[in-house]
């Protein structure tokens, strides 16, 4: 028990699953979210302090619809918003889940058409927003591809905020309005309104008037405290040459 939750033991999975958790318990902040991730189908939305073990949560869900589909009949799609976080992950789940034979490709700016073979015979495809978008903003000429597409995983989320939020939110978008059965999960440390995203997506794509499943953990679920430190800057002159200043800091 961690601050009042219950841990749960990676046992709890079927046998074929449990080398990719390769610890005795889930944390607290994995363990809260386990039965949502991985014992329903809601959508979910997850707000939790960087090195919490989110990613976690990703393979959960992942496994949930392993148990529920079996192989080519779906595709699943892990979004995030540089180039080096979606290598990374590439590099990671390509060594996991080969166990279960599930092949990971990387779809982003860097990969050339030697390589797309990969991407279409691909269970994970890796890849940023502004790539997807370009794939799919001609839909139909991939309705085949839409229509595998049964899980979106969204890194980052809170990037919606940002320059780059307005492809992130026509992806999202596109994908909901397909009429594919389509669960998001998505991730972020930061983002202040999870209320506001789950209520976007909705609990299931049958289910929009209800929000998605949402999950918020503060400062106390962080494994390494931070020590905060507060310093007053003098203001002098106006707005614009105190911000420049600021800046500068």
């Amino acid at each position: 028990m961690v601050q009042g939750i219950q841990l749960v033991p990676p046992t709890n999975l079927p046998d074929r699953f449990r080398s990719i958790f390769p610890f005795p318990l889930f944390n607290a902040v994995q363990s809260k979210c386990f039965k949502t991730a991985y014992e329903s189908s809601d959508n979910l939305v997850l707000s939790a302090p960087t090195g919490s073990g989110k990613t976690v949560i990703l393979e959960l869900a992942i496994c949930r619809l392993i148990n529920g589909f079996g192989m080519g009949q779906f595709k699943i799609v892990y979004m995030a918003p540089t180039k080096s976080l979606c290598a990374e992950r590439q590099q990671d789940w390509h060594a996991k889940f080969a166990l279960l034979d599930l092949q990971c490709a990387e779809l982003t700016g860097d990969t050339d058409q030697g390589q797309l073979r990969n991407v279409q015979n691909a269970s994970i495809i890796i890849t940023t927003p502004e790539k997807w978008d370009s794939m799919t903003r001609k839909w139909k000429d991939h309705i085949k591809l839409m229509q595998l597409v049964k899980l979106f995983l969204i890194d980052e989320v809170h990037i919606l905020k940002e320059s780059r939020g307005a492809c992130l939110e026509a992806v999202v978008s596109r994908m909901k309005s397909v009429g594919t059965d389509v669960r998001f999960v998505a991730l972020s440390a930061t983002v202040p309104n999870s209320n506001d995203i789950a209520t976007w997506l909705g609990q299931t794509p049958t289910i929009q008037h209800l929000p998605a499943h949402r999950e918020t953990f503060g400062e106390d679920f962080r494994p390494v405290r931070l020590q905060k430190h507060v310093y007053g800057l003098p203001s002098k002159g106006n707005d614009w040459a105190f911000e420049k200043m600021c800046d500068s800091k």
